[in-house]
């Protein structure tokens, strides 16, 4: 009986868990994007995706760091969460330079309000990506399952202003700082002492900078092409066409944390020699699984533009395959290093 209440709570924990980014993505791609395409048109949401994108590489980047490396030092039953939200305040000083920087270099109108506004909406993301890490810490799912229906709903909520003012952040940074407000309430994170430095100080820190490092450089690659488009092109029309030709092959992709964690659990427990003749069989068994996946993201692609984005589907449509092709290439990308990494010492 005690194993199958075991089982029943790791069943009820994945259900909450998917069922959380299921939600939260529907309300975005369904209804926040299509709504901001319609509103602003190609190059404005073109504009807007760029800036999304440099507020991912400082809210992601940042923030997931610190979620993990708190998750990391946990495990050694150590109060620390002064320190992590002494690297949270860093990283909100750091958003401010990199929010003008952005409103001045990728905003075709440079307004100090529009800094403003990204620089909220950076310090809200940060916080958000790490406020997660009190749910993932208590293994409360179900706390996980509302923190992104706040995030949905004051999304959701903010739109109206978004309608009135033609002004997208305002949503977003409602929806954001919507879950760091429950988590505040609901989690301990943010209770006190809120700024006391733990005798682990350099530790964490340097825990947190190595983990910056790398989750920086990964966000900033996979926002590359909107960076480089939007550089290369007089307005922001390109960005958004390729982005709506990617859309779906990017929904797979997210695909990748979720999947790879199932499978290197897997290999985890595999007692089998890693050989050539084995490597080979993954490798063509992934290539196999990624031709059928682009193919399969190119013909949704074709219903789900021209559904949701139709203004902009006769000029994605060109793209579809290659778009989406490269999003599924970075996917089987970062399965096959799952594998390598395993046997790494074989």
């Amino acid at each position: 009986m005690g194993k199958k209440r075991k089982y029943a709570n790791v069943a009820s924990d994945m259900i909450f868990s998917i069922a959380a980014v299921v939600v939260l993505n529907a309300v975005i791609q369904l209804f926040i994007y299509p709504s901001f395409n319609s509103k602003l048109g190609p190059e404005a949401y073109g504009e807007a995706i760029t800036v999304m994108s440099m507020v991912a590489v400082m809210g992601i980047g940042f923030g997931i760091a610190a979620n993990y490396s708190r998750m990391v030092m946990s495990t050694k039953k150590r109060d620390v969460k002064g320190d992590y939200n002494i690297f949270l305040l860093m990283i909100w000083v750091l958003c401010v330079p990199v929010a003008f920087f952005t409103a001045k270099v990728f905003v075709s109108e440079f307004s100090v309000l529009n800094a403003v506004c990204i620089a909220l909406l950076m310090i809200s993301t940060v916080t958000r990506y790490y406020s997660d890490a009190e749910f993932k810490l208590n293994i409360n799912y179900k706390g996980y399952f509302v923190y992104n229906i706040c995030i949905a709903a004051g999304y959701s909520l903010g739109m109206p202003i978004f309608f009135a003012t033609g002004n997208w952040m305002i949503p977003m940074i409602i929806g954001e700082t919507a879950s760091v407000v429950y988590t505040a309430i609901r989690g301990t994170l943010y209770r006190r002492p809120l700024l006391k430095k733990s005798e682990y100080f350099k530790e964490d820190f340097k825990s947190f900078g190595v983990l910056s490092c790398s989750y920086v450089a990964d966000t900033l690659i996979q926002n590359a092409d909107r960076l480089l488009l939007n550089a290369m092109f007089s307005d922001g029309t390109m960005v958004t066409t390729f982005y709506n030709a990617a859309l779906i092959g990017k929904v797979i992709a997210l695909l990748t944390t979720s999947l790879n964690s199932v499978l290197i659990g897997y290999l985890a427990k595999f007692d089998g020699k890693f050989t050539k003749k084995f490597y080979n069989l993954i490798t063509a068994a992934l290539l196999l699984v990624g031709i059928v996946a682009a193919l399969a993201c190119t013909l949704v692609s074709h219903v789900f533009i021209r559904i949701m984005y139709p203004d902009t589907y006769e000029a994605c449509r060109p793209y579809f395959l290659v778009a989406n092709a490269g999003q599924v290439l970075y996917f089987i990308s970062s399965t096959i290093m799952i594998v390598v990494l395993r046997f790494a010492d074989e």
